[in-house]
């Protein structure tokens, strides 16, 4: 009897938001199915984004067969120039859309990075049936709120392993959006080994369904508007921006897609009217404002102004609005301002900083709340229909927090799957399939957090991240003193400099006492040149930070540096 084994592995987008990425081995064969980052929690002061560590993929490259990208959102695809740099040579597999976004995302990595990455991009149909490294994989296409969405199941001995992506039932979407049911039933009749299937909205009673659609929820807004409208919307929400798109043609208005990043995904994702590539969004050109006439009265009194980006840039570029950083475009009299963009974990300050500033203006002001705002993700209604359609074996909640996991599995309960054959895993956690039997027995490997911190890749621990959290909250002293280097003498008056410490006019004695005890510290080598001075700036350190302690309570960055002369 031939030993069929299959293992699944979470590197990312297990409790927490973003950052997914998925191992899926079949008989020693390796397929990675996403790869995305997640935005640093609010204490990750300076870091850009975070994403999975590729260790174990590095030891194991010549067993992966294929990288495979479900859509163009960058909690599933922006870790992927990373991952390419570490692991050349591993073909991709994406929708075409997606497979645009790829194309314009490793052209930014390499001209920001200054590197040249390989890459082998294979482009599918959101209904192809492949094989890869000899095992068939089915694509199926899927309701998200980018087109071009897809989930994908991988074929085993034993059943297939389906990968359900993020999805929604929504059979009146339009075409690009659109779901194929008999696809996922056809899989669903050939056996299904594993379901793995997304977790953060398995509290969200009923279906996601209408109560997505924004249209129904600022149509009123656009019926009542004199003036301008200006509406913030997620880039890569492209849902929401086709119904923006469609109450433009139906007030006869004009809309400007006010992109302020260069790297902004709108113009990538909206093919116009005029270009030869087949639109994702038709836009006629009677109803394309252009962007060189917004602050001009007379000329975009009927614009539809959208202003799109990511989530944690969009609400800084309504505050460099607010605050005239925009040449352009400055809030008057007669505006109506839609916020439309979900306040995301990590970016709550800022937020709420741009929503409270907004009411200072003259614009007649709409902020659309998070629960007027649900993303484009599985509810409990949305989960059973995926379970009734492919009737899995074993059960695999991905994607959210924990808690969601746990609400995901009452679920799965619920349409009779049994607790022993519900799986839930943490990042690391791999669970292993033996002739079709769960394996009882887990492997966990040490998944850690990999830092993005400008150009800079895994370089920023936590020790940098404590000394920048010091130093916002307690500022930063340098005690400088210079020595003759043969007789070890304190030659030049001592400098000591601090940033964010302490008010110098009204503490002065304080820093007086701190160079009393540097110098204190630093004539020691008088007596005996042959000590390391590597221990007299410890020493320095230590005797001042005890002071400052005693004195202030404050605990800043302190450094101190000997400068022989």
């Amino acid at each position: 009897m031939k030993h069929n084994n299959v293992k699944i592995m979470p590197l990312g987008g297990q409790a927490e938001v973003g950052k997914s990425m998925y191992s899926i081995e079949v008989n020693g064969k390796i397929f990675i199915i996403d790869a995305g980052y997640r935005f640093p929690d609010l204490d990750k002061l300076g870091v850009d984004i975070i994403i999975p560590s590729f260790d174990y993929l590095i030891e194991r490259k010549k067993d992966i067969v294929a990288i495979i990208i479900t859509h163009g959102h960058n909690d599933v695809m922006a870790a992927l120039p990373y991952l390419l740099n570490a692991i050349q040579g591993v073909p991709v597999y994406a929708p075409n859309l997606t497979a645009d976004l790829i194309e314009m995302m490793i052209d930014h990595y390499q001209r920001h990075q200054k590197k040249n990455l390989h890459m082998e991009l294979i482009r599918v149909k959101r209904d192809e049936s492949i094989k890869i490294a000899g095992i068939p994989v089915e694509f199926f296409p899927e309701t998200h709120s980018i087109p071009g969405s897809v989930g994908v199941a991988i074929w085993t001995p034993d059943g297939y392993v389906v990968y359900g992506g993020e999805f929604i039932i929504d059979f009146g979407s339009p075409e690009g959006f659109r779901c194929n049911i008999q696809k996922m039933m056809e899989i669903g009749k050939k056996g299904v080994l594993a379901l793995m299937v997304e977790s953060s909205g398995a509290s969200n009673p009923g279906y996601t369904s209408p109560n997505h659609k924004l249209t129904n929820k600022i149509e009123s807004m656009f019926e009542d508007a004199s003036g301008r409208i200006i509406i913030s919307s997620y880039a890569q929400n492209v849902f929401r921006t086709k119904e923006i798109v469609e109450l433009t043609k139906k007030y006869h208005r004009q809309i400007v897609f006010y992109g302020r990043d260069k790297y902004d995904q709108t113009n990538s994702i909206i093919r116009l009217e005029k270009t030869t590539r087949e639109p994702v969004i038709t836009v006629p050109s009677k109803y394309l404002g252009k962007k060189e006439n917004v602050g001009i009265p007379a000329k975009d009194s009927n614009y539809v102004i959208l202003l799109s980006g990511a989530p944690n840039t969009i609400y800084n570029d309504i505050c460099d609005i607010l605050d005239g950083g925009d040449e352009l475009l400055k809030i008057r009299e007669g505006d109506t301002f839609i916020v439309a963009s979900p306040v995301l974990p990590g970016t709550e300050k800022i937020a709420n900083k741009a929503q409270n500033d907004l009411f200072r203006t003259p614009a007649d002001v709409h902020i659309l709340k998070n629960k007027e705002l649900p993303s484009m993700h599985a509810s409990i209604e949305d989960i059973k229909v995926f379970i009734q359609l492919f009737n899995p074996k074993y059960y695999v909640p991905i994607k959210g927090e924990y808690r969601r996991f746990v609400a995901n599995a009452h679920i799965a309960n619920e349409m009779g799957i049994d607790n022993d054959h519900i799986v839930i895993l943490d990042n690391g956690e791999k669970c292993t399939f033996e002739n079709g039997q769960l394996d009882e027995n887990r492997e966990v490997i040490e998944i850690e957090d990999v830092m993005i911190d400008g150009i800079g890749v895994g370089d920023v621990g936590e020790k940098v991240i404590d000394d920048r959290i010091q130093l916002s909250n307690d500022g930063i002293v340098v005690v400088g003193v210079t020595i003759d280097s043969r007789t070890k003498e304190i030659i030049a008056q001592t400098d000591c400099q601090t940033r964010g410490f302490v008010y110098l006019k009204d503490s002065g004695y304080v820093i007086k006492e701190i160079i009393n005890i540097c110098e204190g510290v630093v004539s020691k080598l008088k007596d005996d040149p042959q000590m390391d001075v590597q221990d007299i700036r410890n020493e320095m350190k230590e005797l001042s930070m005890r002071y400052i302690m005693k004195e202030t309570g404050k605990k800043p960055v302190f450094i101190g540096v000997v400068v022989e002369i």
